[in-house]
């Protein structure tokens, strides 16, 4: 990761831009006074600090007013000068260089820095797929192991649980270490140089360890299913996961690697450490959601989404899903018929299950600029002998041959253009039907789209309250 650019390189480089700025100026002293040709000297010291450092480079620039002083500033061929106000020409232009190489510097070390952080987040992407997209962690350490020996430049082995290997201590054995503590080692064949160490202790291997004990989690889950369709399900979930863990898990990786290694500059103002903060932030609240809905749709396929059914108004759960989408649900208005329905049924299920619904329609439901069209309707009320949530938007709809197969995990339908995670609406219908009831979606194209969620009603219905009333036909 470190640039190993060798001394002696930048040496011939020094000497070599000396010697033709040196050539340069000779050839140009009839054309121009020799003063004010010094500053050819700067060329060969930008060069040097560009492409060995400013160490090399200040050497250049007092090399380089050495030579200029030697073969063009009389007397020549001698480190004396017969008019004293040359001695000023020189120093500024020793100043000139010495800053110039100092700046080249800078702006080396942070191209340098983009780089690492581009390298480094393509390196985090890499080992997700490697581990997640394996059946058996075990089989994805080789995977990993050469990945991160062609990014580091030594020799590195991954051991995963049990106590570190015999022989393997001190300042190469690097801890794994996961949420619930060490899930593995990483081993490395000759130490590493000071930044490089640096940047794998403080920001590769903390990846790494959470994505060894995530797909030591998966693993574990996979092996404690003892049901043939159980299992049959869950490999299809874990394959389409791996065409889209790429794009859902490596954006936000990506937004926080680079916004960290970012703030490490020592010249950010305060406004420039706020806006790479936020874009942590977010690339926080992006995985942590990706995350959740994993987890959500991983116990709806695994059986062990038990809902632990209550007595509840539906219009209450609607109002909880609604704090939980957030600010966005400034764009949502809601229909309560009046007396509302109530419903038996896990209140927390339920009203994850309207919040992806709600989702959905805000992500995708915007047809206009402006105004109404971008609004969400959300109605509550008892249709049919069933407690009914249709939330409809005004989105370009969707087409027929989709109204079903939206409702699988990761599927996207064509007029969403691919946004979203492909979750939402498997994880609103599971969580639905466990609790007795049903999801579908209605809608002709181009003109919006309505997600009905429908549960079997409380015999008895809530007291009755003071909301806006629904009419009695449903519309798209």
């Amino acid at each position: 990761m470190t640039d190993h650019r060798p001394w002696w390189e930048g040496t011939l480089t020094a000497v070599a831009g000396i010697a033709a700025a040196t050539l340069a100026i000779e050839l140009l002293k009839g054309a121009a006074p020799v003063v004010s040709l010094g500053v050819l000297y700067v060329l060969p010291v930008l060069l040097v600090a560009v492409r060995s450092g400013v160490r090399l480079g200040i050497a250049t620039a007092v090399a380089s007013m050495l030579a200029y002083n030697w073969f063009h500033l009389p007397p020549v061929h001698r480190f004396t000068l017969a008019d004293s106000r040359h001695w000023a020409s020189v120093a500024v232009l020793l100043v000139v260089a010495v800053v110039a190489a100092r700046i080249a510097e800078a702006g080396r070390r942070q191209a340098r820095r983009a780089e690492q952080a581009r390298r480094e987040a393509d390196l985090i992407a890499d080992l997700a797929r490697a581990v997640l997209g394996a059946d058996q962690v075990a089989a994805s350490l080789p995977v990993a192991a050469d990945r991160l020996r062609g990014h580091l430049g030594v020799g590195v082995r991954i051991a995963v649980g049990g106590p570190l290997p015999p022989g393997a201590g001190g300042p190469l054995a690097v801890p794994l270490d996961g949420p619930q503590g060490t899930v593995g080692w990483l081993l490395l064949a000759s130490p590493l140089e000071r930044d490089d160490g640096v940047a794998l202790r403080e920001r590769i291997v903390p990846a790494l360890g959470a994505l060894l004990a995530a797909g030591i989690e998966r693993q574990r889950l996979a092996d404690d299913a003892v049901e043939a369709e159980t299992l049959r399900r869950s490999d299809e979930v874990k394959t389409t996961l791996l065409r889209t863990v790429s794009h859902d898990l490596r954006t936000p990786l990506t937004q926080i690697g680079t916004a960290a290694a970012a703030l490490r500059s020592p010249s950010l103002e305060d406004e420039e450490r706020a806006e790479l903060a936020t874009g942590i932030e977010e690339g926080t609240v992006r995985l942590a959601a990706m995350i959740d809905k994993l987890l959500d749709l991983s116990r709806l396929e695994a059986g062990a989404a038990e809902p632990h059914a209550e007595v509840v108004p539906l219009d209450d759960l609607v109002r909880d899903a609604l704090e939980a989408v957030g600010p966005r649900a400034a764009r949502v208005t809601l229909e309560v018929e009046s007396p509302p329905p109530s419903v038996r049924a896990d209140p927390v299920q339920i009203v994850r299950a309207v919040a992806n619904l709600l989702e959905n329609a805000l992500l995708h439901g915007r047809g206009g600029a402006a105004g109404d069209d971008e609004r969400v309707l959300v109605r509550v009320a008892t249709r049919r002998g069933r407690a009914v949530v249709r939330v409809v938007d005004r989105g370009p709809g969707i087409e027929k041959g989709e109204l079903e197969s939206i409702f699988r995990p990761f599927q996207r339908g064509l007029s969403a253009g691919g946004a979203g995670s492909g979750l939402g609406l498997a994880i609103a219908r599971g969580f639905a039907e466990a609790n007795g009831g049903t999801v579908r979606a209605e809608s002709y194209p181009g003109q919006g789209a309505a997600f009905v969620l429908e549960l079997p009603p409380e015999a008895e219905p809530a007291a009755t309250r003071q909301d806006v009333p629904v009419a009695d036909e449903d519309e798209t």
